[in-house]
């Protein structure tokens, strides 16, 4: 199991703010945000521009999370003070 966390635009395009998966053993960032296209396909805008944290540290879509990981999805931000 993996839990997936989603910020701002992305947890309003799946509608909550975090899920688990059921995964056996090692797998890509990748092939989880694949699954999670399949049941929200409004994602597939964000893959170019995603950003993603395994364990609270930044990381790729290729990089590996196994059972027990937190993955955390997000759009990149800009703002702050002018």
């Amino acid at each position: 199991m993996v839990r997936i966390l989603f910020f701002a635009s992305l947890r309003d395009v799946v509608g909550k703010s975090e899920l688990e998966l059921e995964i056996d053993s090692k797998t890509s960032v990748r092939s989880l945000f694949q699954i999670l296209q399949e049941q929200f396909p409004i994602l597939s805008k964000y893959e170019r521009v995603l950003l993603v944290a395994v364990n609270q540290v930044y990381a790729t879509l290729d990089s590996e999370v196994s059972p027990g990981d937190e993955i955390a999805f997000f759009p990149p931000v800009s703002g702050g003070l002018a």
